[in-house]
C-alpha cells in the first residue's frame, strides 16, 4: 500500500474532524498500529487544528458571563445530606440530596402552568353545567310528578 497517496486522499483529516465513514474510520484505525506515519500525521494536523482554534478564537460578548452568572444564582443549592455513618454507598442504599433555597416558591416550567390553567377553566365549565342538568332534572322530575292539570266541564 502506498501510505503517501493514502495520507493524501484526505483520510487522516476526515478521521480528526470525524467525517469518516464507519468503514473509513475502521480501516484507519487498523492500518495506524502498522504505520507509523499515519500516527504522526494524525498528532500533527490535530495539533494544527488546535492551533487555528486558538489562533482564531473569538471572546465572547462581556454580558454573557453576566446571564451565565445570574442563572447560577437562580439555581438552588445541591449539596449532599451529611448523616452518613461511615458505610460506604453501596451500604448505605439509596443515595439522596438535601436541597437547600432560599425561596419559598415551587418553580414549574411554562407547558404545566398552561395546562394546570386549562384544567381548572374546564372544570368550572363542567361545574357550571352539571349544576345546570340538575335543576333542569329536577324541574321536569317536578313536571312529570305533578298529577295533570283536570279540565273543567261545563
Amino acid at each position: 500500500m502506498n501510505i503517501e497517496l493514502y495520507m493524501q486522499s484526505g483520510i487522516v483529516e476526515s478521521y480528526a474532524l470525524g467525517l469518516a465513514t464507519p468503514i473509513e474510520r475502521e480501516e484507519f484505525e487498523q492500518l495506524v498500529p502498522h504505520y507509523p506515519e499515519l500516527k504522526v500525521a494524525l498528532s500533527d494536523f490535530e495539533y494544527q487544528l488546535e492551533l487555528f482554534a486558538l489562533d482564531n478564537e473569538e471572546p465572547p460578548p462581556p454580558e454573557v458571563r453576566e446571564r451565565i452568572q445570574a442563572r447560577i444564582r437562580d439555581i438552588p443549592a445541591v449539596r449532599p445530606s451529611r448523616r452518613g455513618n461511615g458505610r460506604n454507598r453501596e451500604q448505605r442504599g439509596a443515595n439522596y440530596l438535601h436541597v437547600e433555597t432560599s425561596s419559598n416558591h415551587i418553580r414549574v416550567h411554562k407547558a404545566w402552568k398552561t395546562l394546570f390553567i386549562v384544567i381548572f377553566i374546564l372544570s368550572k365549565i363542567f361545574l357550571a353545567l352539571a349544576i345546570y342538568f340538575f335543576l333542569e332534572y329536577r324541574h321536569v322530575k317536578a313536571a312529570v310528578q305533578a298529577p295533570p292539570p283536570q279540565a273543567e266541564v261545563k
